[in-house]
């Protein structure tokens, strides 16, 4: 069985918006979660802009330090969709990664 990259990526953005979601809606600052989950502040925003790749480790510790069970943070979304080939798309708009937006911004593609 091959593992579809477009899936695995896919998996991070829904992680990345349900973790952000949890976190604005108890009010917490990526700094303040950070320090709860006791991970750097820097690393809470790359997970959250799915420039990293987060650790079973790291997803229960954010999870506990936002009093929830790890299993939420990976349910879909009701503002999401799944393309053809896997990717996942929120808000009725395909997910552009940190790499595709400094090549759209420079005109080119990736």
């Amino acid at each position: 069985m091959t593992i579809n990259p477009n899936q695995t990526h896919g998996l991070r953005i829904r992680f990345a918006a349900n973790l952000r979601e949890h976190r604005q809606t108890q009010g917490l600052s990526q700094e303040a979660l950070a320090d709860l989950a006791g991970l750097h502040r820097t690393y809470v925003s790359q997970v959250e802009r799915t420039v990293t790749n987060v650790s079973l480790d790291n997803v229960f510790k954010l999870a506990q330090a936002l009093g929830v069970d790890a299993h939420l943070l990976f349910l879909p979304r009701g503002d999401e969709v799944v393309g053809k080939k896997g990717e996942v798309k929120l808000g009725g708009a395909k997910h552009l990664t940190p790499v595709k937006v400094a090549a759209k911004k420079a005109g080119g593609r990736r």
